[in-house]
């Protein structure tokens, strides 16, 4: 599989060159150990993979390691993989059994979930076709940077620079796992020190609006600010998600109330002005002020109170 390692050497042998003598080289590099991002099924997983496969970790796996968040009962993972990802599903569920079914993303992806106890595993893939370079006359390490320059490609097409790292599978893998390169084109592991949601482009953005809640459900999540420039944008364009499909909306809004602190989310959301495009009966809330004989809070302000007391509820019976 992919020689990750010439292209080590390639990196290290540069930055051991003087500033003069380096040759154009233009990958970000920043470096992790592999044993980060195990799992158990990876080894299994393994033998799913033809020879010829080179396959990524990618997303959201990545970013929770990095940040040694702890694991639930839910375990999803993605990878972008450079042969048929059905071929591997098949695969992989002679060894592990589960169900397969695909979906659209940014692009097709085969799903497989099995279950291990009371976890939950997904593991999802995503087809990224290289065999155009492959095939090239380009010699191994060219054909290595080629492959490199069209993942980071795919990572700048993602929504946030967080979600937009990626490994490469094989240097994560049980004893063999080794220091590897973060594939990180857009600056996330910088973000993702500091705590900030901020999106690849705002044309990333808008060829999904979804993003909007999406990046505000990962910020509850996470307890990380959005980038001000970016809410800034959001106030602005708040409109563009009322032509986004009315599943997916719905998808997004259910994960926020799934989440502690859904009450403040919506209360950002609604400040922005995103909510009210999506249910607008929360202009006639705002509207409704002559509560206070009755109430402490007016109807808008007493409803997301109404939704912080439930929390702090569910969360003392550890139901959150």
């Amino acid at each position: 599989m992919f020689g990750i390692e010439k292209l080590l050497e390639k990196i290290l042998n540069r930055q051991n060159t003087p500033k003069e003598q380096r040759e154009e080289f233009d990958i970000k590099t920043k470096y992790v150990h592999g044993l980060l991002f195990y799992n158990s099924y990876f080894d299994k997983l393994s033998g799913a993979l033809s020879r010829d496969t080179i396959a990524f970790i990618v997303g959201g796996w990545v970013r929770d390691r990095l940040l040694n968040r702890p694991l639930k009962n839910k375990i999803d993972i993605d990878f972008i993989v450079t042969t048929d990802p059905f071929e591997i599903v098949k695969n992989f569920q002679k060894i592990v059994g589960g169900d397969i079914f695909k979906f659209e993303k940014e692009t097709t992806v085969a799903s497989i979930v099995f279950f291990e106890g009371d976890v939950k595993y997904r593991f999802d893939f995503s087809y990224m076709d290289v065999s155009d370079i492959l095939e090239s006359n380009l010699d191994f390490q060219e054909k290595e940077l080629k492959i490199v320059e069209r993942l980071n490609e795919n990572l700048l097409n993602r929504d946030f620079t967080i979600n937009a790292m990626a490994i490469l599978f094989d240097d994560a893998l049980g004893l063999g796992a080794s220091q590897t390169v973060l594939f990180d084109p857009s600056g996330g592991l910088e973000d993702l020190q500091a705590g900030v949601i901020r999106p690849i482009s705002y044309e990333n953005i808008q060829k999904d609006p979804v993003r909007i809640l999406r990046g505000y459900r990962i910020a509850q999540e996470l307890d990380f600010e959005i980038d001000k420039d970016f809410e800034k944008w959001v106030k602005e364009n708040k409109t563009l998600l009322k032509a986004s499909p009315i599943e997916r909306v719905r998808d997004e809004i259910l994960k926020i109330f799934d989440k502690e602190g859904s009450y403040k989310t919506l209360d950002k959301l609604i400040e922005k002005e995103v909510l009210q495009e999506i249910i607008p009966q929360i202009e006639d809330m705002i509207r409704t002020k002559n509560l206070e004989k009755y109430h402490k809070y007016d109807l808008l302000n007493h409803s997301l109170k109404t939704l912080e007391y439930l929390e702090d509820y569910l969360k003392k019976k550890k139901v959150l």
